[in-house]
């Protein structure tokens, strides 16, 4: 494989082999390129002839005009704007200190053909002429050495003109202001009075809305406080750390605030709304205690690998049962599964067993759940790959041993004897060329992937029995998506086209000849309209008639669906920590008429953000409406106890309400793992669950009952409803779903195919991926969803049972009443605005209560839970797109450089499969940069596959323009890689800053390799050699176009190693590891 890039690099002072390089690459260029200033310019060929020569020329020419002092002025993307007649251009000016002051937002200029523009304001009339004075980002600096950010406000007239900025403030505490929380020699909380005034810094963040948030640090950089403000209202989290700096506590803001008045550490208190952990002598977390949940132990090898696990719901199965984990010599694991000790043993007992041993399992009886090959197709003593299979128009032959990837799985049924086969062939760059997968009762299914030269995809097909789906792709040389076309059985098809403006955002598509869709956007690049001749929404954030939002958050929105008459809409108000208090509900354009039909409100929250009370409006007959709910919430620490409903009124038709069916003091109740095993409400007897902590059984009191299957990877696979002597079985093969053994529908990217008349249907969507019509290709509307904030559906004359895929685009479960939203980790109750079980990822948001959905801001968000589609944009931003149920994660490369969300999975982008689940997660959330610059977003996430790392390392270093970090090393006695960036050109958190000041992000963290991307320069800065010398047993690597520059404390490269592929990356690591 070739190449695909050139880079040429020109600088008025330069040495003589440079500077002929690039006279050399001059001649090679058709480019007006500014001579006179110094730049970088690259090449990218676009297919094969392009590079030999051989074939008409497809390139993609981009430049980087810099000063003197190496800063960027300018980036042009030559040709950029959607029709390569115009060029997309970027702008930045620099202070006195040489510190980035204005980042420009880009802008088309026709005919420029890359040369250097020079500043005038004009440019930016794209974004209209009221606009075009405020298209830049602005940051501001505080008057010190220090020089750290004080002040930073995004593009915008009314922003600009309103004064309405982000402000920082850095200080230390005061007196009795912050508590002091030590532990105890036996592991015990201690409070021990106040920090003294002074010893602490505190950064305070102040945002457009005047929202304040404080972070409390010690000397060695710990974060010990985090404080949201609201007026005399707080909420503060305390992180307390033992004698040799391990975290030991969380303390979220109601467990605080419990503690703070009682001035005790009530053990109670500690159980039911605090985070615990403790370790062995290596520092390695032996004991996890989540909020009211039972412990977690943990047990590790002499290698540190988790060898063993007990959760508290294995324990009250039987204290002999445990989670084990086998690995191979590459510390990957390759057999998982649940086994039952020969004898009773603690936790201590056998970590003092397994200290010794490299492959250690004490004696008892396995149940294996889950087989995982690596590296060749070759059978194991449990495995064996299925056959590739050839396909027209698709590769003809594999790599026989993909080093690194996963080639075969093996997954259980859970409960069942049956197993779930799985095999990924791949190309020689590592592309999932084929996967094959062999379902118990359906037999095989298969899917193929074509690409091009650049890794877009081409084509894919899903062979679906004897039923084909096959959905082609066309871009413009930016990789922009320009038509998607679907082919059911080689007969019915369906086309969908994209439009986009000048600066490539997306504004429009096209549904075959009968659908059309609109998009329009503010200067920011948030999503302001979507129209249609079926559904239309408009989101106001500083205009509109609520009250203005400056920091992001919508402030009223309106919308037509279908033939319903009129605007509909809410206004929205929201407490001083962003969650929604008041959607308020009306018709016509100012939201005036026909007020409170349907209007939810809020009316308290506890301090983690459980809601105590809510009411809701809705229709209660055919002409009326009123009162539907008025509820107040009891709990237990986080878990509700209770739930009383005051509202006399009932919902009328298809609408959904909170049904008061229990009046008792505990009408909820949970297992030992925190999930929700009993709904007095709903008038569920029990709910089993399995050791996914996934529901596998849901008993009703009048003995109707629902249940779940699903493999050992958390894959649903079936879903059976028993009522009276009538079943409904409904199976899920992959996008395929069958009812009682009935292939009825298949799942596309935008919609899905009736089977029975080879029909195509839309989903058109609003902001968030709400499903809110149904239409046909032909037109046809079938059905219509409108939505309370929390999800809930309102009543309508119209259709709304067509299909179930609806808030979120998640499949909702209405039979016998239940009423819960499948987001494939957990399930959603939309009447309480809570999930059945807690967070998987709850230790993230420490201050958020575990079953609280999307931090009470559902109009803004959706869950970062599941199996999703994520996006990284050109500025390293990334957020999650959609949720899907797919085996794996995706991440989108948009090179949008504007902060604009897509809500539909679109490839038009490139992109990667990710196939560890949580990985993507956590890059999405900023923890904040407590060094010099505050703002450094922080953004990092963990992984054990060295695959994953180097897969998104690679893919994210060379779609975005800052830098990010890969690290490799040892964490929680296993081998783990982390991943990050902050969101800076030129600047990435060092090891020393992620593991040694122990930041509560990493402190465990045992590091042997660094590598970090620069996007303009192959060479390390001076900071990167202060850097190393601070930790100077690690190795040191700069990936730049293709290579990784070796360096050391004392020289800023050493040797360079050309990386051609992700598999030559891997090789890299792995080398480094030893």
């Amino acid at each position: 494989m070739q190449n695909m890039k050139t880079i040429e690099m020109k600088r008025t002072l330069s040495i003589l082999c440079l500077l002929s390089f690039s006279l050399f690459m001059n001649g090679q260029q058709a480019t007006g390129y500014t001579k006179t200033r110094n730049y970088t310019a690259e090449r990218t060929y676009m297919d094969a002839s392009s590079q030999t020569g051989s074939g008409a020329a497809r390139i993609v020419n981009d430049i980087v005009y810099t000063d003197g002092f190496g800063r960027k002025e300018q980036e042009i993307q030559i040709g950029g704007s959607p029709g390569g007649n115009a060029d997309l251009v970027l702008s930045y000016t620099y202070n006195m200190m040489g510190q980035v002051e204005k980042e420009y937002l880009p802008y088309a200029k026709t005919g420029n053909n890359g040369a250097f523009d020079k500043f005038s304001p004009e440019r930016w009339s794209v974004y209209g002429t009221g606009e075009q004075a405020y298209a830049y980002n602005l940051t501001q600096y505080e008057d010190s050495p220090l020089m750290r950010v004080s002040r930073k406000m995004g593009p915008g007239k009314a922003w600009h003109t309103s004064d309405k900025s982000v402000r920082v403030t850095y200080g230390m505490n005061s007196t009795n202001e912050v508590k002091c929380y030590k532990v105890s020699s036996s592991g015990s909380l201690i409070a021990s009075g106040f920090y003294g005034a002074g010893k602490l810094e505190v950064i305070v963040e102040t945002d457009e809305d005047g929202h304040r948030s404080k972070t409390y640090t010690d000397s060695n950089e710990r974060t010990l406080l985090t404080v949201s403000v609201n007026g005399e209202d707080s909420l503060a989290t305390y992180y307390v750390y033992d004698d040799r700096n391990c975290l030991r506590y969380v303390l979220p803001p109601e467990a605080s605030h419990q503690l703070a008045e009682t001035d005790t550490t009530d053990i109670s208190v500690l159980h039911s709304l605090a985070y615990s952990y403790e370790y062995d002598k290596l520092n390695r977390m032996i004991s996890k205690r989540l909020p009211g949940c039972a412990p977690i132990y943990m047990v590790y090898d002499r290698r540190d690998r988790l060898v063993l696990s007990q959760d508290g719901k294995l324990r009250t199965a039987d204290a002999k049962k445990w989670s084990y984990f086998l690995y191979d010599s590459h510390d990957r694991v390759i057999e998982s599964g649940e086994m039952l000790l020969s004898a009773e043993q603690t936790c201590g007992e056998l970590q003092l067993a397994a200290w010794e041993s490299e492959h250690y399992l004490p004696a008892g009886t396995r149940t294996p759940l889950q087989y995982t090959v690596y590296d060749n197709y070759k059978p194991t003593e449990n495995v064996t790959a299925h056959p590739f299979v050839a396909a027209v128009g698709y590769d003809t032959s594999y790599t026989l041993y993909p080093s690194g990837l996963t080639t075969s799985t093996k997954t259980r049924l859970l409960g069942t004897d049956d197993w779930l086969t799985e095999t990924i062939y791949y190309d020689d760059r590592s592309r999932v060329i084929q996967t094959l997968c062999h379902y118990p009762e359906k037999g095989l299914r298969y899917s193929h992937t074509a690409y091009d030269f650049t890794g877009n995809v081409l084509r894919k097909q899903d062979n679906i029995g004897t039923d084909i789906l096959e959905t082609v792709y066309t871009y413009d040389d930016r990789a922009r998506l320009l038509t998607k076309a679907n082919t059911w059985n080689g007969r019915f098809t369906d086309k969908i086209t994209y439009v986009y403006d000048a600066l490539g955002r997306l504004t429009g598509r096209n549904y075959g000849d009968k659908v059309s869709e609109s998009l329009s956007y503010n200067i920011r690049g948030w999503l302001t309209g979507i129209e249609s001749q079926h559904f239309s929404q408009t989101l106001h954030y500083v205009d509109g008639v609520g009250v203005p939002c400056y920091n992001g958050n919508i402030s009223s929105m309106t919308w037509h669906s279908g033939s319903e008459a009129g605007l509909r809409g809410y206004k929205f108000t929201y407490d001083g920590f962003s969650r929604l208090k008041d959607a308020v509900y009306g018709e016509g354009e100012l939201l005036s008429n026909n007020t409170n039909h349907f209007t939810e409100q809020v009316t308290g929250y506890d301090k983690n953000g459980n809601i105590l009370g809510l009411l809701r409006y809705g229709q209660t007959n055919t002409m009326s409406y009123g009162l539907i709910d008025n509820l107040n919430l009891v709990y237990n620490g986080n878990q509700l106890e209770s739930v009383n409903d005051n509202a006399t009124g009932h919902v009328f038709g298809n609408g959904m309400e909170f049904k008061d069916g229990a009046s008792k003091e505990i009408e909820y109740e949970y297992d030992a793992n925190g999930n929700l095993t009993k709904d007095l409400n709903k008038k569920i007897a029990d709910i089993q669950y399995n050791c996914l902590n996934l529901p596998e059984k849901v008993q009703f009191e009048g003995g109707n009952s629902i249940s779940y299957l699903y493999a050992a990877d958390g894959t649903k696979l079936r879903t059976t409803y028993k009522t009276g002597n009538a079943t409904i079985i409904t199976d899920y093969c992959g996008n395929a779903i069958y009812e009682n053994g009935v292939l009825i529908k298949v799942l596309t990217e935008d919609g899905y195919i009736t089977v029975s008349n080879n029909q195509f249907h839309y989903f058109i969507q609003d902001h968030q991926g709400n499903n809110r019509v149904v239409v046909t290709q032909n037109g046809v509307v079938e059905e219509v969803n409108d939505y309370y904030p929390f999800g809930g559906l309102l009543s309508s004359s119209l259709s709304n049972n067509v299909q179930p895929y609806k808030y979120n685009g998640k499949e909702l479960n209405r039979d016998n009443g239940l009423d819960w939203y499948d987001y494939g980790a957990r399930m959603y109750d939309a009447s309480l605005g809570r999930w059945h079980a807690v967070d998987p990822s709850g230790e993230k948001y420490p201050a958020l209560g575990l079953y609280a959905y999307c931090k009470n801001s559902p109009i803004i968000r959706i869950d970062p839970d599941g199996k999703d589609d994520y996006v990284v944009n050109a500025n390293g931003a990334v957020y999650l797109m959609r949720k899907t149920d797919r085996i794996v994660d995706v991440l989108y490369a948009s090179g949008i450089n504007s902060s604009q969300k897509a809500t539909q999975p679109d490839p038009n982008w490139k992109s990667i499969r990710v196939f560890d689940k949580s990985m993507l997660q956590g890059l999405t959330a900023s923890k904040g940069e407590k060094g010099r610059d505050y703002w450094d977003r922080k953004l990092y996430t963990t992984t054990n596959s060295v695959y994953n790392a180097a897969n998104v390392f690679l893919f994210v270093a060379d779609n975005t323009s800052v830098e990010w970090t890969l690290k490799g090393g040892y964490m929680d006695g296993k081998r783990t890689f982390i991943l990050g960036t902050n969101n800076n050109r030129n600047r990435v958190s060092s090891m020393y800053g992620l593991t040694k000041v122990q930041e509560a992000l990493f402190p465990t963290f045992i590091p042997i390799i660094d590598i970090h991307s620069h996007p303009y320069n192959p060479f390390a800065s001076p900071e990167d050699m202060d850097n190393a010398r601070m930790l100077r047993d690690i190795r040191y690597g700069i990936y730049y176009k293709d290579n990784i520059i070796n360096y050391t404390d004392q020289n800023n490269s050493t040797y360079s190693i050309k990386v051609n592929s992700m598999n030559d990356l891997m090789r890299y690591i792995f080398q480094q590891l030893r």
